[in-house]
């Protein structure tokens, strides 16, 4: 029973024109630009009963699929049909990898390959869906794609909502991180290639610790920016432009803004009132920092303790009943999840007894000034 089933199975494919054995590679889909070219990457395999027959004479042959197929490019006579281009490689290395030039609207629809040998060898690869490509046809050329790793692994975009305003494509790195901006577009036509370029704002950020490289694969041209982040990449925008050479030179560019993690910087500590600070009187110190995410702590320390003791939490540390006591330098302490910061500042408060003094010995300074300049006017 299972030499008759075995039999009918080999019968069968022969009957119905299949041969097993036989088999292709090639994209489902392929996308061109309207008057340029397209490349479509192909292989196929043969049943072994007709490797002989298979010679680099043999016929690599394109349809147009439809109620009436129609032969588009025929590899023995390729000026002749209504697709020109070219079909690399030859037979005996199982290619049918092809150029179609100069595509336009009218050439959209769905494809398939045929290979004729000698004698029997005549094959359409038609069984299957997945056997044949169909051929996308686009006025004007995509925007390119740019992502971002960080130590080789994608970074996803992340959401920010913003005073209602809603920002995509914001990326999230941490400060010291070693990035690479990745930015691709596809390749239509090898002979008008495309070119990339970057740009960033603001302008130099594209400096001498920037490696910019490109590179060229099968579909794709590829840029790649590769550096390491610092705070003043915060809020960052990166610029991929495509130039594609047409018949009417046509751009398109596609941003990426970065949004750096980072421990606080620029931290600084102030007073409210300038100069010292009169005895009884309220005053205010107040700290300030640049940090993403924001600070999520601020300490104030009197550097005259040993160990320091915190003083207060908060961005401001206020006196209200000020005395002489409280004259001294003070230490404010920003911290987020990613480090820490200090800041100082000095606190005079003098008596009022110390004011007056202060005020007496101003009148006796100008009064010595005047009277300086009256002797000196009476001289003259």
């Amino acid at each position: 029973m299972m030499e008759i089933s075995v039999t009918f199975l080999l019968t069968g494919c022969l009957i119905q024109g299949v041969f097993c054995g036989f088999s292709i590679s090639l994209p489902k889909r392929v996308e061109a630009l309207q008057g340029s070219c397209v490349f479509i990457p192909c292989t196929f395999d043969i049943d072994q009963q007709y490797v002989t027959e298979l010679t680099d004479d043999s016929k690599r042959i394109w349809y147009k699929d439809g109620n009436s197929p129609t032969v588009v490019f025929d590899s023995s006579s390729p000026n002749t049909a209504s697709l020109k281009g070219e079909i690399f490689g030859t037979p005996t290395e199982k290619n049918c990898t092809t150029r179609f030039d100069n595509v336009l609207q009218r050439d959209k629809g769905s494809y398939y390959f045929r290979v004729e040998g000698s004698k029997n060898l005549k094959y359409s690869y038609t069984n299957k869906p997945e056997y044949k490509v169909e051929i996308v046809v686009i006025d004007s050329p995509p925007k390119p794609t740019v992502s971002l790793f960080k130590d080789q692994q994608k970074v996803k975009k992340v959401k920010e909502v913003k005073e209602v305003k809603e920002v995509t494509g914001v990326t999230e790195v941490k400060e010291g991180s070693s990035v690479n901006l990745h930015c691709s577009t596809k390749i239509f036509c090898s002979s008008r290639p495309a070119n990339l370029t970057w740009t960033s704002s603001p302008e130099h950020l594209l400096n001498k610790s920037v490696t910019q490289q490109q590179r060229q694969e099968q579909t794709e041209l590829i840029s790649d920016l590769i550096f390491t982040v610092t705070h003043r990449h915060h809020l960052a925008n990166f610029t991929c432009t495509v130039t594609h050479q047409l018949q009417k030179q046509n751009t398109k560019h596609k941003s990426r803004t970065l949004r750096v993690q980072y421990a606080p910087k620029n931290t600084s500590a102030h007073v409210s009132a300038s100069g010292f600070v009169l005895e009884g009187r309220s005053v205010t110190l107040s700290c300030s920092s640049d940090a993403n995410p924001p600070v999520l702590h601020y300490t104030w320390y009197r550097d005259t303790e040993e160990p320091l003791k915190p003083v207060q939490s908060g961005q401001n540390l206020t006196i209200s009943n000020t005395d002489p006591t409280h004259s001294g330098r003070y230490v404010c302490t920003a911290q987020n999840e990613h480090g820490a910061q200090n800041a100082s500042v000095m606190l005079d408060v003098q008596c009022e007894y110390q004011e007056a003094l202060l005020i007496y010995s101003q009148s006796l300074l100008y009064q010595t000034s005047d009277f300086r300049l009256d002797t000196h006017t009476h001289i003259y």
